[in-house]
């Protein structure tokens, strides 16, 4: 037993994959989580293992693979499990290493598209946001709209890509309002991207379409942030 921890680092622990207990843990967690839930999907994280040995990675992926496939779950998870025996049936989220996420496509697996320096909503819009974080990028409104899930990594088939997902990671939010402000405009850029083609698109019609919804957002009481790149009405 240890201490319980309530930082935000990561990667600094890890699993010993030799021990029967750890499989047998997997085994019933899966298990657990497949009974409470109709979803056909189970994330599994797989991210940021930063002292899990290269060989013990891999083989907790192949041992999630087989167990999340054996509880009737389509997995997913972030795009280091590219390392492991994935295919057809894996879902791979894309978020920083363009050569993980090619190897994904090229394995079969599918690919939702979630670009750390385009999607990460946790991300202050620039140096003077007093919410967020910047590790990935300053995202402001026109950088979560100027990009292509199709084109975003080279190599991988747009027709793997499943679409998009906006992270909102928790660490700076205390309330509605923090998550409202990190939020919005931003979302309903990602919202466009992921629906629109990118031949359809352009930030100079965006930002005036999205202008006219500062009024209502105003009614109804959303703490959006007043970007300067959009004539608010």
């Amino acid at each position: 037993p240890t201490e319980l921890y309530t930082g935000t680092e990561v990667g600094f622990s890890t699993l010993r994959l030799e021990k029967e207990s750890t499989v047998r843990f997997i085994n019933d967690v899966v298990r657990e989580i497949s009974e409470m839930t109709p979803s056909p999907y189970m994330h599994i994280g797989g991210d940021e293992a930063h002292v899990t040995k290269k060989d013990d990675y891999i083989g907790f992926v192949n041992l999630f693979t087989d167990v999340v496939k054996k509880n009737g779950k389509v997995m997913i998870g972030w795009e280091e499990i590219a390392q492991g025996n994935i295919d057809s049936n894996a879902i791979v989220q894309h978020w920083t290493n363009p050569d993980y996420a090619k190897m994904a496509s090229e394995k079969g697996a599918r690919i939702i598209m979630s670009p750390s320096t385009r999607v990460y909503l946790d991300m202050q819009y620039d140096s003077l946001t007093r919410l967020g974080l910047h590790w990935a990028a300053y995202i402001e409104a026109d950088g979560s709209y100027n990009w292509d899930p199709a084109t975003q990594v080279e190599g991988v088939d747009p027709a793997s890509i499943l679409g998009v997902e906006a992270p909102l990671w928790g660490e700076t939010i205390d309330s509605m309002d923090d998550i409202e402000y990190l939020l919005f405009p931003r979302i309903t850029a990602v919202a466009e991207v992921g629906w629109t083609p990118a031949a359809n698109r352009s930030f100079d019609g965006y930002k005036g379409r999205i202008a006219a919804h500062g009024p209502r957002w105003k009614r109804m009481g959303i703490d959006y942030y007043p970007s300067a790149l959009i004539p608010w009405k």
